[in-house]
């Protein structure tokens, strides 16, 4: 993965240094307010966001981030009982699925705008705020015991926990439905800080589109097992790389606002 978001920013990088067009005659507005959403894969798993950004000038904006996160561990291995090879697939050794809320605060700065059709523009953020783990116990459905009957097989099956110390792949049947558990919830405050760089290519200035790699770190008040065979966990750190998209609110004109205007017309 973290291979993947490595290649995707050298691409980037590469196609805003192509970047040619002809010169857009189209009126920016700099006093402007924005929304937008994000939907990134992560070295860990992966993330859907929402981003408020306040304008503070011409290229610093105030932002407000909400994350949601689904986190896994980087030895988790989907595996499958050979006895029974129709069920679902499962990890074996897996306590915990893991959820994290984020909201936090931050700061976005244009370093590079577009100038010409085709071109890229280049924003800097960074955002640091409250996290909250959600951890959901994992529930196996577990052969306890077989009889056979006729020449046919006769399973007696329930669903528990993953105990380290009894079970075996061979015990463990299918994995049980995922909201077997989700009463067991519990959660596990902490801190965040968020850094990335967002490639933006929209043509029209209204829309936002880009692509946006960067970089998460948490921090929990107590260390998270999420795999029963692994060590437990209280700093996280992620890569991500996704697709930024969202709309940006122009404000009506007055004779305050900062209007730029570009001529491609020649003499």
């Amino acid at each position: 993965m973290i291979k993947s978001i490595l290649v995707i920013l050298a691409l980037v990088v590469y196609s805003f240094a192509i970047a040619q067009g002809e010169l857009s005659n189209e009126t920016r507005v700099v006093t402007t307010n924005e929304h937008s959403f994000l939907i990134s894969a992560n070295s860990n798993g992966a993330m859907f966001s929402f981003q408020h950004g306040k304008r503070l000038d011409g290229f610093r904006k105030r932002t407000f981030d909400v994350d949601f996160a689904y986190v896994k561990h980087p030895k988790e291995v989907r595996s499958q009982n050979v006895y029974y090879q129709n069920q679902k697939k499962f990890v074996f050794g897996k306590l915990n699925s893991m959820f994290v809320l984020r909201v936090g605060m931050g700061k976005q700065k244009e370093i590079f705008s577009i100038f010409d059709k085709g071109g890229i523009a280049i924003r800097l953020h960074y955002s640091l705020g409250g996290s909250l783990g959600l951890l959901k116990p994992i529930y196996y459905e577990v052969v306890d015991s077989s009889r056979i009957v006729d020449n046919v097989e006769y399973l007696y099956i329930s669903q528990k926990q993953f105990d380290y110390n009894i079970h075996q792949v061979s015990d463990i049947y299918s994995r049980a439905s995922f909201f077997k558990g989700i009463d067991e919830t519990s959660f596990v405050p902490g801190a965040y800080f968020k850094t990335g760089v967002s490639f933006v290519f929209s043509e029209k200035q209204e829309a936002i589109n880009a692509i946006e790699v960067g970089a998460i770190i948490d921090v929990y008040s107590k260390p998270i097992q999420i795999m029963a065979t692994e060590k437990k966990d209280q700093y996280f750190i992620s890569l991500y790389v996704g697709y930024r998209f969202g709309k940006i609110k122009i404000k009506n004109r007055n004779p305050n606002q900062i209007i730029e205007k570009q001529d491609n017309e020649t003499d």
